[in-house]
């Protein structure tokens, strides 16, 4: 396990240098959402979903307000897995009711070539303005996690025109036009790197790598044509920075072990995950989660159940305490409250 943090005071970078704590940190995947009644009257002043997290004293407000409510141990920028699709050429649009769309879909190679080249620190600069006021308002409280989507999932969205529950054009743009694929991703790889550096530069601590769609590929597919990206941002940023890195991946759980070295301090693992078979199986590694979100809508002796049995699997371990995805907009912040109090107990 890593020893990286300098920090040897805070409990969350103590984890993932790999110290054994008497409390587990705590942070939620989407804290900052709509289950806040406060997010929702700041998200209210903008109409447009990319108008909102290009605003970085928005995005700064709405990142702090979970840290204000409940303390928690680790702050995550207020942004979206998305950012480097319209300025790589992408019409997206959020639609109400219907989530992220690309309007100009990638499915030829001719696609694939018309990406547009991105001056990553001029183009997204309204995301590193973000880091630098939120570091000024956490004032060291807590550590500040900046973010990307994986590669493969920033592609997908570029491929299938927006969610996709089988991933069918990714595939079929993997399998039959494979020099488009591969260009898209070595686009995604290279500024996906800079992206994030250009994160620490500006004051996140940690890096966490979000590839939500990772699971709907087989091992021998990951391994071959998605695995090799993710981890020369994790390389890279190694190389770089001094900071913690996390990859999370929901519905991944056949793919542990390829995850296992891609170069992640942490790895997130989403509720279908054995957990204490992966503590077995790897040792060394230092895993976070693996709550059901949906277990927050039960009553707060289930979720106290629930979460004491996975403090109970990783009480001589470092370990970050998580949900096993983003907390849902409908959750009751009782059941998150229930959740963090389990934790402190």
């Amino acid at each position: 396990m890593s020893s990286r943090s300098k920090n040897r005071d805070d409990l969350f970078l103590r984890n993932c240098a790999g110290e054994v704590t008497e409390q587990k940190p705590v942070w939620i995947m989407r804290q900052a959402g709509r289950y806040l009644s406060e997010y929702r009257e700041v998200r209210a002043n903008f109409p447009n979903f990319i108008d909102f997290y290009k605003n970085p004293e928005a995005a700064c407000k709405v990142t702090l307000q979970p840290i204000d409510r409940f303390g928690l141990d680790a702050a995550i920028l207020f942004s979206d897995i998305l950012t480097l699709l319209p300025v790589s050429g992408s019409d997206l649009e959020f639609i109400p009711g219907k989530g992220p769309t690309v309007h100009n879909p990638i499915r030829t190679l001719e696609d694939a070539q018309s990406l547009k080249k991105v001056d990553v620190e001029k183009d997204l600069h309204f995301v590193f303005d973000g880091v630098k006021l939120i570091r000024e308002k956490l004032d060291g409280r807590i550590p500040l996690i900046g973010f990307a989507g994986g590669p493969l999932t920033v592609a997908s969205y570029m491929i299938e025109g927006g969610s996709s529950r089988e991933l069918a054009k990714t595939k079929q743009l993997m399998f039959h036009i494979p020099e488009a694929y591969h260009l898209l991703m070595e686009h995604l790889t290279q500024i996906t790197i800079q992206y994030l550096q250009l994160q620490v530069e500006a004051g996140a601590q940690v890096i966490c790598v979000m590839d939500s769609w990772a699971g709907h590929f087989s091992p021998s597919d990951y391994n071959e044509s998605i695995g090799p990206y993710t981890k020369r941002i994790f390389d890279a940023l190694r190389a770089s920075t001094n900071v913690p890195l996390i990859h999370y991946a929901n519905g991944a759980s056949a793919l542990l072990k390829p995850f296992t070295g891609l170069g992640a301090d942490v790895l997130g693992l989403d509720w279908r995950a054995d957990l204490a078979q992966a503590v077995t199986d790897y040792p060394d590694q230092m895993f976070q989660g693996n709550l059901d979100p949906c277990t927050l809508y039960a009553p707060s002796e289930i979720i106290e159940k629930k979460t004491f049995d996975i403090l109970e699997i990783v009480k001589d371990r470092p370990h970050i305490m998580n949900l096993g995805h983003g907390v849902l907009p409908d959750i009751p912040v009782s059941g998150v409250e229930a959740f963090l109090k389990t934790i402190r107990a």
